[in-house]
């Protein structure tokens, strides 16, 4: 039995603000890293990533630049970023660190590889300059920079054998019913901040793009306006501002701001369009982010599927089941309902297009909710769904880690060829 403080800590684990994608972000903090490290002026920059992270960071929008690619991101952060910032460690990019840092990418100072024998989030950089070489490594999390050596040192080698189950993962479906229903409400106010932060960044994608689009479309009448549609408007907005580029911060959760713009924003929209109660919210919102920590257990860090659907979006149903006073069952329901869906939805880099994965996410989230309350869930014996939340998952994380191995390896392939690589 988890206590009280067991689950507050996953939840402020789970979250932190970040301003662009956190993948190209958390490439930018290793480097960043590196140059504050490094004595002596840059002759060259190599940098080693896993796959999924390197699909996640090639295509997407950098905060404060104009132009995109890996190799922009790790000059960015040598150039121009906070390494005390964490995931805001690009805030402040100015022309001149931006004409610096492309100066660095076009004289061939930043050589990019990718390595397939790693954790599902690995970034290694090696910076030289005249007077010193440092390396530094961040594994599992974006922000978990666990080595910065000085020349000589030793390469990296993977652990080997099973690796330590997650707490969460021994923790029951009613025991995080219990905690969000009966923690002291003042404990869970800043989820209120998160949801804030990505408002104010889903306000500003409302003027263009897919926020834009989406809008006119429910304004005309072609959308109709309901809580899903409502869902489907935050929670586009918010990603495809984001996916750009906007020099905005969004709360992440569990190292994606998609996964907190789908999570957080979701649950904001029922409520707006139910008026349920500030309390209930909150504490449907805190739900459904033990949810989300919970799938991603599972799933990893990154991986071949979608998690906006098949881990944030999933969690935000369950929250949506909490709002409408539903209990355990129907939210297991809300979840087959996902997962019998979309679970098959692959991830297939950072983009704008993601946004159009978000919206299909938040919409399913609501809609599957709603549809549990009418007592209608996708069977339990169908394809890879299970009747309790361990099996259920089990079968998911099976799907994800073992059936879809080489599903990112073509993933990568197809965009390297689209993109002259």
């Amino acid at each position: 039995m988890r206590d009280e403080a067991f689950f507050l800590a996953e939840i402020h684990k789970a979250l932190m603000p970040s301003t662009g994608c956190t993948e190209p972000v958390a490439i930018a903090l290793n480097t960043a890293t590196a140059r504050a490290n490094a004595r002596g002026t840059l002759r060259r920059l190599t940098l080693t990533l896993d796959a999924y992270l390197y699909k996640n960071a090639m295509g997407v929008g950098i905060p404060g630049a104009d132009e995109r690619g890996v190799a922009l991101c790790a000059a960015l952060g040598v150039t121009a970023g906070d390494p005390t910032a964490r995931l805001r460690v690009l805030d402040h990019v100015t022309p001149q660190a931006l004409q610096e840092a492309k100066r660095m990418v076009a004289q061939g100072l930043c050589e990019v590889r990718t390595r397939e024998d790693v954790p599902d989030l690995f970034v290694e950089s090696v910076l030289e300059t005249d007077e010193d070489c440092v390396r530094v490594l961040t594994l599992s999390a974006h922000t978990n920079i666990v080595r910065v050596d000085h020349a000589p040192f030793d390469p990296y080698v993977p652990p080997r054998g099973p690796q330590a189950a997650q707490p969460i993962r021994a923790c029951t479906l009613q025991e995080m019913i219990d905690f969000a229903s009966t923690v002291p409400v003042e404990r869970i106010a800043f989820l209120q901040e998160g949801i804030d932060m990505n408002l104010a960044v889903a306000q500003a994608g409302r003027s263009f793009g897919l926020g834009l689009a989406l809008g006119t479309l429910i304004e005309q009448g072609v959308i109709g306006r309901s809580p899903v549609s409502e869902a489907q408007l935050l929670c586009a907005s918010a990603s495809y501002a984001r996916m750009s580029g906007v020099s905005m911060p969004v709360m992440t959760a569990t190292g994606s701001g998609n996964q907190g713009i789908t999570l957080l924003l979701t649950i904001e929209a029922v409520a707006r369009a139910r008026a349920i109660p500030q309390e209930t919210k909150l504490r449907a919102a805190a739900l459904a982010n033990l949810i989300n920590v919970y799938v991603k257990s599972y799933t990893g860090t990154l991986s071949a599927v979608c998690a906006c659907g098949v881990a944030s979006g999933l969690g935000a149903s369950v929250g949506v089941v909490y709002m409408l006073g539903g209990g355990e069952q129907q939210m297991l329901g809300a979840m087959k309902n996902i997962l019998g869906s979309i679970s098959g939805m692959i991830c297939d880099g950072a983009k704008e297009g993601c946004a159009n994965k978000v919206e299909l996410s938040s919409g399913l989230a609501v809609q599957a909710a709603f549809l549990a309350m009418q007592g209608m869930s996708i069977g339990r014996h169908d394809g890879i769904l299970a009747s309790d939340l361990r099996t259920l998952f089990e079968h998911l994380g099976q799907l994800v880690q073992e059936g879809m191995g080489d599903t990112n390896r073509v993933i990568v392939d197809i965009m390297q060829g689209a993109a002259g690589c």
